[in-house]
């Protein structure tokens, strides 16, 4: 149900943003757009099809795993095609952190915690409108997909809890949403602020957890890791006037 209310929700939105672009011209500008963007990552819950918790094969040990806030840096580039329409695209690079603990099942103590920290590289290709609120602002809206490279699993070997993830592929596809705002300030260039949703079509790795409880004993949990994420995004466009 959940999916449906967001793609339905996307939907709309482009729908209303095509209307309104259709009424309203923006001022005569550069056919291509060069910028820079930095974005911070929080977690996202929506279309979350994984479990972030696991039991060890005793049932004695539960794994909690959760995604934390990172960053997202790179380079955007946006043709106008016609009207209010453009491709966009780019290249960025992400920083993936994960907090997992291991706790007893039973009465809730947690026993140990870890981050493990990974890079990836995106390239998304999207769709965007744009409505005009004014000769110099707008409204963005894009919808569209990506792809995602990973440079390697990652993990962290410790003595008393190890995390180990395998990524699935080297390369991930997605959809990808954007939502902001943009003013042209002229020779000094442009700039916008806004909000990114990527969502990846399978978990982006296999993690496995193993607590050291005893010498020569450990406790082993398993699950996969959601790449699904929310970001807050501001871009700096360089004047291409």
């Amino acid at each position: 149900m959940k999916k449906v209310v967001f793609i339905l929700l996307l939907v709309v939105g482009f729908s209303a943003s095509e209307l309104l672009s259709q009424r309203l011209d923006i001022q005569e500008r550069s056919p291509v757009n060069v910028g820079v963007e930095l974005g911070v990552i929080f977690p996202s819950q929506v279309l979350l099809t994984f479990e972030d918790t696991a039991l060890d094969s005793n049932e004695v040990y539960s794994y909690l795993t959760s995604t934390q806030p990172s960053f997202r840096f790179g380079g955007y580039l946006r043709f106008d095609l016609f009207g209010n329409h453009s491709l966009e695209s780019g290249l960025y690079r992400i920083t993936r952190r994960y907090n997992s603990s291991v706790s007893l099942l039973e009465t809730g103590e947690e026993l140990a915690s870890n981050t493990i920290r990974g890079v990836a590289f995106e390239m998304p290709l999207m769709w965007i409108i744009s409505v005009p609120l004014s000769r110099e602002a707008r409204l963005s809206t894009g919808f569209g997909g990506v792809v995602s490279f990973f440079a390697s699993d990652f993990g962290i070997l410790d003595f008393e809890y190890d995390l180990d993830a395998v990524i699935r592929s080297r390369f991930l596809g997605g959809i990808k949403a954007n939502l902001g705002f943009e003013y042209d300030a002229g020779e000094i260039g442009g700039f916008y602020f806004g909000a990114t949703f990527q969502h990846h079509f399978q978990s982006i790795a296999f993690m496995r957890m193993e607590y050291h409880f005893d010498a020569n004993q450990s406790a082993i949990g398993v699950l996969d890791l959601n790449g699904s994420y929310l970001a807050a995004v501001v871009r700096y466009i360089f004047p291409m006037q």
